[in-house]
């Protein structure tokens, strides 16, 4: 059965602006190259610079618009009272179910960009590794966080 919940739409805004921070350092790594290119290769041909422009615009587009979208898309949960069921991925689809015996910790994190957005993860530790739910409002995630850490506690 497909988990019911989704992220918060206002997460797609959120990955693109990580992916604009990311774009914005590679352009300037991008005209610092152009510049001491510039000055030092002078006889060597333009078309070397073409190499990263593409590279750039390649991961300004996956950045932007597909992983944002597809990220959304495919991000599902549904907490049950035995088990969180997550679906997650862009181009491997991953879903995992937790038993809510299994669960050790919840923690809530909150980045800079998230918080503007009034947006929060919640991580789920297990002895099996870590899962997250991402990009939930930030109420939401304290009233998930605490139902969880009630219904472990038991």
């Amino acid at each position: 059965m497909l988990p019911r919940y989704r992220m918060d739409k206002k997460g797609m805004v959120v990955e693109r602006i990580g992916s604009l921070i990311t774009i914005s350092i590679l352009i300037i790594i991008l005209i610092i190259m152009t510049v001491i290119f510039n000055l030092w290769w002078t006889t060597a041909s333009k078309w070397f610079l073409l190499i990263p422009v593409v590279l750039i615009l390649v991961i300004a587009i996956y950045g932007l618009i597909i992983q944002p979208y597809y990220m959304y898309r495919n991000f599902r949960y549904e907490i049950n009272d035995d088990e969180i069921n997550i679906k997650s991925g862009i181009f491997m689809i991953r879903e995992t179910t937790i038993p809510m015996g299994r669960i050790q910790n919840v923690d809530l994190y909150e980045g800079f960009i998230m918080r503007k957005f009034n947006l929060a993860n919640i991580t789920l530790s297990t002895a099996g590794g870590n899962r997250t739910i991402q990009y939930l409002n930030k109420d939401k995630a304290n009233r998930i966080k605490h139902a969880i850490q009630n219904r472990i506690e038991k």
